[in-house]
């Protein structure tokens, strides 16, 4: 009976964490992005870094945050805006002092190979006011980028990006070799993330990484294929089971069908409606239209919130095109996660977008596997309970996806 309250109570947590998450789950401007490109040269190994600037202060923030106190480092100096400050980072103070700001961006990344760490020297620098647009996919368009003009004014800090060319002495260049963050993690605010996009392009086909966070656990580059396929599995894996909108709708599809055949055929018409947007949208299909986004966000918290009530009245998902078309709407914001963390001219963008599905489907079967697991001991040792506890969590996920359909809704006009 513990077993069986545990499972209850997590299914509730899961409903009622949704309350907690952002209302616009997939389209969020708040992430961060950070290149990180690793190539042979003439002279043995070049890193090249393209990273938000507040990635390279996090100390600083850190021990400000702390103290109560400005951030106290000479590249940085406060701005009063309106009734409030923001900072900006000083073009002067870095042209005046190249050592110390050269220093700092060694000291924003840790490399090792063997268990011992990598000396690194600065080649060139590049400080630009916002994200640049194009994406790096390989060494010559890394190089590309920072022989380009930069910034002319002092940029705001928390839009700034900052690229950098590294020589790597490592003593041996094609050997596994580990990147990871060497400053203190920073606490984000809600809504803000950072997604890092790791190319190894020592290899005559580059391949591609992806690992969301700060990157304190670091990442270990080998020239492995599987390992790169195996990382965009666990991408599309965390998006689901992490994304609260798609563990609702499977939710409600498991609250509403149960453990029979029908279930498999509308899982299967859900996975392709939305493998059809999410390849076609990331190819760059969808329109550009302003209110486009925040269009298809409400539409689908209008889509839980239709599967929530389709399943408590005990009539829906009798058609299976239906779910078919649900999946196209969730595949838009499938597409958008993985367009943040690979670009469309990628190496081996076939089998990544194939691992990321394979992920996403991976993710679907772990939610509804522990969905029908908490309901299924229900049915045998609490009979009287099962009615009640079913029909509570979907008004409880109709609650959810009512109040999202109306905060989404008010940013599309």
């Amino acid at each position: 009976m513990p077993m069986v309250v545990g499972r209850v109570l997590l299914l509730f947590s899961i409903v009622l964490l949704a309350f907690d998450s952002p209302a616009t789950a997939h389209f969020q401007q708040g992430v961060q992005l950070r290149t990180v490109l690793l190539a042979r040269d003439e002279n043995g190994l070049v890193a090249f870094l393209r990273t938000p600037a507040p990635l390279l202060f996090t100390d600083v923030v850190r021990a400000a945050r702390a103290a109560g106190t400005r951030l106290r480092t000479p590249f940085l100096y406060p701005e009063v805006i309106g009734n409030g400050t923001r900072y900006r980072l000083s073009l002067d103070a870095i042209a005046a002092a190249p050592g110390r700001f050269h220093h700092r961006l060694k000291s924003a990344l840790a490399w090792q190979q063997n268990g011992r760490t990598l000396t690194t020297e600065v080649l060139s620098v590049r400080v630009v006011g916002r994200p640049p647009a194009d994406r790096w996919m390989g060494a010559t368009d890394a190089r590309r980028s920072l022989e380009a003009a930069g910034a002319r004014l002092d940029p705001v800090f928390g839009r700034a990006v900052v690229e950098a060319a590294f020589h790597l002495q490592a003593p041996v260049p094609a050997a596994p070799i580990t990147v990871r963050s060497a400053l203190p993690a920073l606490h984000l605010p809600e809504g803000v993330g950072v997604d890092n996009h790791i190319l190894d392009a020592r290899w005559r086909q580059t391949i591609s990484r992806t690992r969301s966070g700060q990157l304190t656990e670091g990442i270990t580059l080998d020239g492995s294929r599987l390992g790169a396929l195996a990382e965009f599995v666990r991408q599309g894996m965390r998006h689901i089971v992490g994304g609260a909108d798609h563990v609702l709708l499977v939710i409600c599809l498991a609250l509403g069908v149960g453990l029979n055949r029908r279930l498999l055929w509308l899982v299967t018409a859900f996975t392709v409606g939305h493998t059809i947007t999410l390849v076609g949208t990331f190819l760059g299909t969808a329109p550009a239209w302003p209110w486009f986004v925040p269009a298809i966000e409400t539409a689908i918290a209008a889509s839980i919130l239709i599967a929530a009530i389709a399943a408590a009245r005990g009539s829906g998902f009798r058609a299976v095109w239906i779910l078919g078309g649900i999946g196209l709407l969730h595949g838009l914001g499938f597409s958008v996660v993985l367009g943040d963390i690979l670009g469309r001219g990628s190496p081996d963008l076939v089998p990544l977008l194939a691992a990321f599905t394979v992920g996403i489907e991976l993710g679907q079967m772990v939610v509804l596997s522990a969905t029908l697991a908490t309901l299924w001991p229900l049915q045998r040792m609490v009979a009287g309970a099962i009615g009640l506890l079913r029909k509570a969590t979907l008004a409880a996920i109709a609650l959810v996806a009512a109040v999202w359909v109306v905060e989404r809704s008010l940013a599309v006009f």
